[in-house]
C-alpha cells in the first residue's frame, strides 16, 4: 500500500519487534505484523533509521511511496517473512493470533497464551533437535518442546524474565548448570552428530576457519592479516595441547550468556539453543575470573589431572574464530536486504581473535 512516516522506538534492537508493532499502533492506529528488514540507513555501524516490511489489514490515508523490490521474491527468504507466513505459523500452532516479540534473518519469535511460538532457518534447524534430546536427559534445564516441524517449534512457557542484568553469584550457578549438561553430553557426540548437530572438533574446526580466513583476509591490515594467518597456522597445534587438558569434547551452547537464561528466582532455563554444535565445553565459558574457577573445579573434581585453566587459555581465540566462520555462514544463508545485521561481524571477529 505504501510507507508510513518515520517514528520513534524504544528498542535498540532491530529485530526486537514488540516496540515496533506498538509504536505503528500508537503513532497511526495501524494493527502490523513485521515480515522483515528491507532498508538501513547504516549498517556498520548498526544505527539511523530503518525500514521494515510489513502486513497490514487497515488502510491508511497519509501513505508514501513504496518500493516495488520489497515484495519481489527471493531464494533464500524465511518462510516468517514471507506474506501470510506468520498467519500460517500460528495456525499450525493452534492459535489465531498472538504477541510478536522477534523477527530478522535468525528466528521469528511469538509469545502465545501459555507457550512461545519460535521459527529457526534451515542452516539453524538443530535447536529444536537438541532440546528434545536434551529434555528427555536434563528436564527442566531447557524449555520444553510442545511440538516441532523442522525449524518450527512451540515450547511451554519459561515463569521468569530473561537475566541480562544477572549479578556475578547468579551467573556462576548458571556455569554450574551448563556444567551439568556438558558433562553428560561426550558419551552421546556420535549419536548427537548422527542426529544433526554441526561439527566442530578439531578437524572441521580448522577446516572452516582456514576456509573463512581465506575469503575475509585480504580486508585485514597487514599487521592483522599476518597475526591472523599465525594464528589459523598453528590450530592444530593448539587443538593437540588443548586435547591433552583431558577435557573431552562435548555439547557447546555456543552463545552461552545470562541473557540466553531465564529464571523466576527459583528455577533456571537455558535458552536459545540454535548455535549448538559439538565441539570443546571451554568455548562457552565467559572470559570472567569467577566464571571461569567455577567451572574449571567443576571440572577438576570430574575428571582428575584435567587441566581446565590450560584449556580455557588454549580455547580464548577460538570462539571469534569460530564466531567469523559462524557470521560468514549466516551471510552466505540470507536475503541482501538482511544483511546488515551481520554484514560486519566475521571481519570484526578475526581482528578479536589476534587483539
Amino acid at each position: 500500500m505504501g510507507t508510513t512516516p518515520e517514528f520513534d522506538v524504544a528498542s535498540q534492537w532491530w529485530q526486537e519487534m514488540a516496540p515496533v508493532v506498538a509504536g505503528a499502533r500508537a503513532e497511526f492506529g495501524l494493527e502490523v505484523t513485521v515480515l522483515r528488514l528491507v532498508a538501513a540507513e547504516r549498517a556498520q555501524p548498526h544505527g539511523g533509521a530503518v525500514t521494515y516490511l510489513a502486513e497490514c489489514g487497515d488502510a491508511w490515508p497519509e501513505l508514501g511511496a513504496f518500493d516495488e523490490e520489497w515484495v519481489q521474491p527471493h531464494p533464500l527468504r524465511m518462510r516468517w517473512a514471507e506474506p501470510g507466513g506468520p498467519a500460517e505459523a500460528l495456525r499450525w500452532a493452534g492459535v489465531e493470533s498472538g504477541e510478536q516479540q522477534r523477527t530478522w534473518n535468525l528466528s521469528s519469535v511469538w509469545r502465545l497464551d501459555g507457550a512461545w511460538l519460535k521459527e529457526v532457518p534451515p542452516f539453524l534447524r538443530q535447536e529444536p533437535i537438541v532440546l528434545e534430546w536434551l529434555g528427555k536427559r536434563v528436564p527442566g534445564l531447557v524449555p520444553a518442546v510442545l511440538k516441532a516441524d523442522g525449524g518450527r517449534m512451540l515450547l511451554a512457557d519459561v515463569p521468569g524474565t530473561d537475566r541480562y542484568d544477572a549479578e556475578v553469584p547468579e551467573i556462576v550457578a548458571m556455569v554450574g548448570d551448563l556444567f551439568e549438561i556438558q558433562a553428560m553430553a561426550p558419551e552421546h557426540v556420535d549419536e548427537l552428530l548422527a542426529l544433526g548437530l554441526p561439527d566442530w572438533r578439531a578437524e572441521r574446526f580448522v577446516e572452516r576457519v582456514t576456509e573463512v580466513v581465506g575469503k575475509y583476509g585480504h580486508q585485514l591490515a597487514r599487521d592483522e592479516r599476518a597475526a591472523v594467518h599465525e594464528l589459523v597456522a598453528g590450530l592444530p597445534k593448539r587443538f593437540e595441547a588443548l586435547a591433552a587438558c583431558g577435557i573431552p569434547d562435548s555439547l557447546v551452547h555456543g552463545d552461552f550468556h545470562p541473557g540466553n537464561v531465564r529464571s523466576d528466582g527459583r528455577n533456571r532455563v537455558i535458552l536459545d539453543w540454535t548455535d549448538s554444535v559439538i565441539g570443546h565445553p571451554g568455548l562457552d565459558v565467559p572470559d570472567q575470573a569467577e566464571l571461569e574457577r567455577e567451572w574449571s573445579a567443576l571440572w577438576r573434581k570430574k575428571i582428575a589431572g584435567s587441566e581446565p585453566e590450560r584449556a580455557l587459555e588454549l580455547t580464548r581465540p577460538l570462539g571469534k574464530l569460530r564466531g567469523a566462520a559462524v557470521y560468514d555462514a549466516f551471510l552466505r544463508g540470507i536475503e541482501p536486504s538482511e544483511r546488515p545485521y551481520h554484514a560486519a561481524d566475521p571481519l570484526d571477529c578475526l581482528r578479536a581473535a589476534v587483539g
